[in-house]
């Protein structure tokens, strides 16, 4: 599935704990990592439901290059972040910050950070990159960019931090012998819509083969870009201001509070789950997240009613006012 990354709506910036782009249009990043974007690695993007990258390029990609496939994202509609750790950062920030897609990933050091802030005239998205006893609390941090395979730690961290929450490294889809990139397609993708169901972002990762997407870009090989398209296109249809409802659902729940939910229920095999809701009518969708699927019940419940499900894993229900 190819997602349309449409028309440009201006610089990306925080709005509580979600992102809009300037002109106000919400801002969900679908994110997936690689070293750098060369020609092969940019058509691949092109066709993927992919609107942020994490460019993970040492430092020895030179500045030259680095400017120029910024501006090669820019013109498919990614948004681009680049690790500064090694980098001369005023030059490189003061050089790539006339981009209006670039993010920043700042060393922990304070004085680094400093110096983002005080080259970058653009006021760009800034995170640094770490586990969840990182320090992601100080103002000039934007969001948080979580390195964790627990991906549940994002409510809890978006709740305390009260700033977006990106899981950007969770594990990778793949067969490396390193365990947190030999994941299955199905693990990964379970824990893409566990962490967005629970008011966070997860980023995609894939490690297959000898030259792997993660390590060389190139070519996606996985079975899990294609549903995180198709979560892409639900979350493209939903309102905005959705959020995690921790404290009314025993699942991990988005909610537009009187217009919109969106329940994941993960690996559990539930027959039937039930809802009691205000007004009404409403629409419900049981959605397949792995067959990517959709079907829509032939009824329009009212207050309190139960969903028939098929008592398999990677279930979702969708609600909206009919």
């Amino acid at each position: 599935m190819t997602a349309d990354h449409g028309p440009d709506h201006g610089p990306v910036r925080v709005q509580g704990t979600r992102f809009r782009h300037a002109d106000g249009t919400p801002f969900h990043p679908w994110t997936t990592a690689v070293p750098q974007a060369d020609p092969d690695t940019l058509r691949a993007l092109a066709a993927s439901p992919f609107n942020r990258v994490r460019l993970t390029a040492s430092a020895a990609l030179s500045l030259d290059r680095l400017d120029q496939q910024i501006g090669a994202l820019g013109a498919i509609g990614v948004q681009a972040e680049v690790m500064l750790h090694g980098r001369d950062i005023p030059e490189t920030v003061e050089r790539l910050a006339r981009h209006p897609h670039v993010w920043w990933c700042a060393p922990e050091d304070p004085d680094a950070q400093t110096d983002v802030q005080e080259c970058d005239h653009g006021h760009h998205p800034l995170t640094v990159h770490g586990g969840v006893h990182t320090d992601f609390g100080a103002p000039w941090i934007t969001h948080a960019s979580l390195r964790h395979q627990q991906v549940r730690a994002v409510s809890r961290l978006t709740r305390d931090l009260c700033k977006p929450v990106l899981a950007d490294d969770c594990g990778a889809e793949g067969d490396d012998p390193d365990p947190d990139a030999a994941l299955s397609a199905e693990e990964l993708v379970f824990r893409v819509w566990e962490g967005v169901c629970r008011g966070g972002y997860v980023a995609h990762g894939e490690a297959h083969g000898p030259r792997p997407w993660r390590a060389h870009g190139g070519r996606l090989r996985g079975s899990s870009a294609p549903r995180v398209a198709f979560l892409r296109s639900i979350l493209d249809e939903a309102p905005p201001g959705l959020a995690h409802t921790p404290e009314t659902y025993d699942a991990s729940t988005l909610e537009a509070p009187g217009e919109y939910w969106l329940q994941y229920l993960g690996p559990h095999r539930y027959p039937r789950r039930p809802f009691e809701l205000p007004g009404g009518p409403w629409r419900v969708d049981v959605i397949d997240t792995w067959n990517m699927t959709v079907r829509t019940l032939d009824s329009t419940p009212t207050g309190r009613f139960e969903v028939e499900l098929p008592a398999e894993p990677y279930f979702a229900i969708r609600i909206r006012r009919a």
